[in-house]
């Protein structure tokens, strides 16, 4: 089960890097991504936080009083939400109480890092969103007991240590990365205004470009997950045909829920046909 550990700044760098340690100590399943660790040197950071963006099953956005209105802290949360439902994407607050948050954040059911119920309740809802298996209760209890002390050690120490004088965000991105993910990863938001002349035709054409980039990595991480490998797709005034197959041949078939769920997430009628061009399934009222 891969899980986005979402941070800005120094202390939620720690956190996540913390939770990153702690949380496969409890659910072995558990696969979380940190860009701080995750991106080898060299590879193009944006471009990999896109594919676990698209990977991603659960979404924990680390916050401290000094990142909570970064403009990425609020982006990030936005794409994870975008993702899937809004219930797996929670506020991991360190330092701060629930009523602390404002804006956005506020609309998401947040974690208090310090308090341990609020942390195992995260990890239940957690198990219970597995794609994999879930742990059984009584043994999830019991791993819990057991590592839930290294957690709050490691979080009473980054809640003593000091931010430089003068810094809010030391490890802040620059809006020049956040623009870039912008045009890979919104999918959904609709272009509403009107045509306007000049640079107006061009930047949608650009925001077109970049959903089409996202999209298509949805499309593919979406069928890996079910164990299916997307051939091509094919995008059409309002829908698209996917080209896919299993590696068992035609005895394997797509469930309806599975296609409805990739169509309303593209927000278009989605037709599933093998090579050979015959169709597998197809969203909408007339399925095959």
């Amino acid at each position: 089960m891969k899980i986005f550990l979402s941070w800005s700044g120094e202390r939620s760098r720690q956190v996540a890097e913390s939770l990153k340690s702690w949380l496969p100590d409890v659910i072995q399943e558990i696969d979380p991504w940190v860009s701080t660790q995750d991106i080898a040197k060299g590879g193009r950071g944006i471009k990999e936080i896109t594919h676990e963006l698209a990977a991603t099953d659960f979404g924990i956005v680390c916050i401290t009083p000094e990142n909570e209105a970064s403009k990425w802290i609020n982006f990030e949360a936005g794409s994870l939400a975008k993702q899937f439902e809004i219930a797996h994407v929670v506020p991991f607050l360190v330092d701060m109480k629930i009523a602390d948050l404002t804006g956005p954040l506020s609309q998401f059911q947040a974690t208090v890092g310090e308090s341990r119920d609020d942390v195992r309740k995260l990890v239940e809802d957690i198990n219970r969103s597995s794609t994999v298996r879930m742990v059984a209760e009584d043994r999830l209890e019991r791993s819990f007991t057991r590592s839930w002390p290294e957690l709050e050690r490691a979080i009473q120490d980054i809640r003593r240590s000091p931010l430089r004088e003068g810094v809010r965000n030391s490890v802040e991105r620059s809006e020049a990365e956040m623009l870039e993910e912008i045009l890979l990863l919104v999918r959904k938001q609709e272009y509403r205004q009107e045509d306007m002349e000049g640079k107006a035709t061009q930047i949608k054409e650009k925001l077109s470009r970049g959903r089409r980039i996202s999209e298509d990595e949805f499309i593919i991480s979406s069928f890996e997950k079910i164990g299916w490998k997307v051939i091509r797709s094919s995008w059409g005034s309002g829908g698209v045909n996917i080209t896919a197959q299993h590696p068992e041949g035609g005895g394997v078939s797509l469930s309806r829920d599975f296609i409805e769920r990739i169509a309303k997430s593209l927000d278009r009628s989605v037709v599933v046909v093998e090579r050979s061009g015959n169709v597998i399934i197809r969203s909408g009222p007339d399925f095959s």
